[in-house]
């Protein structure tokens, strides 16, 4: 008689339902995510694009379990590998920080203690964490430094942060992500203020560490470039919103929601001549505290109607059910209008 079967663990490691975070201010409550939902599966990388203020930094912090303890309210659901993060108790967040889940800041100057040698900022999670000496978590942070680019490791290790160039700082913030093999990388905006040649050694460095150590990845960015080839899905939120989530081929060559194709537009191409003026989408996002009653995009959507502007569109699917969106009058397929006006909250149409 064979012996029981040995359980197998779930392909999906991230499973976030209903998710709404609240802040309580002096205007009111500010609903930065609302009603979100989406899987991670093991080893996938994943994008969350939008413009500031859409809501996608939250929901990273969200998801890590590192919202304010007071004055915000979290709704809904986020199981990692079978965790609870929404209403855990800190101790047993600490219990996950750094094995299970790890965060890229977007900023490593203000996220790095900048009066602690970075070799002991590196070693003290595999210390406290890992339960490692001294000696040992110094060996293991030197073999991070190198694993992660840092030339001459040993004489680094004993540098502060000031000492070394951005690109150097947001590698060392990816040695501390990595420190204790988590299961989930969450990477926050990790190129911001990079000049364009360090931002691909940053993100072919994250591409390559993720392969390694058979992480799924969750990249946080407002560049649709940054995600092009470098995801298996992509999630466009607006207002706090889930506007659109597919494949990257979908969102790219299949989208069915203006915002999207808003994105899109306003991306540079090299290709374009010299000089040429960049296109932007024309209004401002929405005041979260006072949101419009349909889609929050249609006061900037040159697509909008009445119905658009008086109730909220579901996300619903296309025709791959795993690509959803939110739209009342969705760009058909073979139809793209990248070039199509988009109108401003003052009802000024831009070419």
């Amino acid at each position: 008689m064979s012996g029981p079967a040995e359980s197998q663990p779930s392909p999906v490691l991230l499973e976030v339902r209903e998710l709404s975070t609240t802040f309580k201010t002096g205007r009111g409550d500010l609903r930065a995510v609302a009603d979100v939902s989406f899987d991670l599966g093991r080893d996938e990388t994943i994008g969350i694009v939008g413009e500031s203020g859409s809501g996608k930094t939250v929901l990273s912090r969200t998801i890590m379990g590192l919202q304010p303890r007071y004055g915000v309210e979290v709704r809904g659901s986020i199981l990692l590998d079978g965790n609870q993060i929404v209403g855990a108790d800190e101790s047993d967040l600490r219990l996950l920080w750094g094995k299970e889940v790890a965060m890229i800041f977007q900023d490593p100057m203000t996220s790095l203690n900048p009066v602690t040698k970075i070799g002991k900022q590196i070693a003290e999670s595999l210390r406290v964490r890992m339960g490692q000496s001294k000696q040992e978590a110094k060996l293991n942070a030197l073999h991070l430094l190198a694993k992660v680019g840092i030339p001459s490791p040993e004489q680094r290790f004993d540098n502060y942060p000031n000492q070394l160039s951005g690109g150097m700082r947001q590698r060392i913030m990816i040695a501390i992500a990595l420190a204790c093999g988590p299961q989930l990388l969450l990477a926050d905006e990790p190129t911001t203020g990079l000049d364009v040649t360090i931002q691909a050694q940053i993100l072919n460095l994250l591409e390559e560490l993720k392969t390694e150590n058979k992480m799924s990845v969750v990249l946080v960015t407002h560049d649709l470039g940054v995600v092009a080839h470098r995801t298996d899905r992509i999630i466009v939120m607006y207002a706090g919103r889930i506007v659109e989530i597919g494949t990257t081929h979908d969102i790219f060559f299949r989208y069915h929601m203006p915002y999207t194709e808003a994105l899109l537009t306003s991306t540079p191409k090299v290709s374009n001549a010299s000089h040429t003026r960049l296109a932007t989408i024309p209004g401002r996002p929405p005041d979260l505290l006072n949101l419009p009653p349909g889609c929050a995009f249609s006061p900037r959507c040159a697509y909008a109607t009445d119905l658009c502007r008086k109730e909220r569109p579901p996300l619903i699917p296309s025709e791959d059910p795993s690509h959803l969106f939110a739209c009342w009058h969705p760009i058909a397929l073979g139809a793209a209008r990248v070039n199509a006006p988009l109108v401003s909250s003052d009802g000024v149409t831009h070419e």
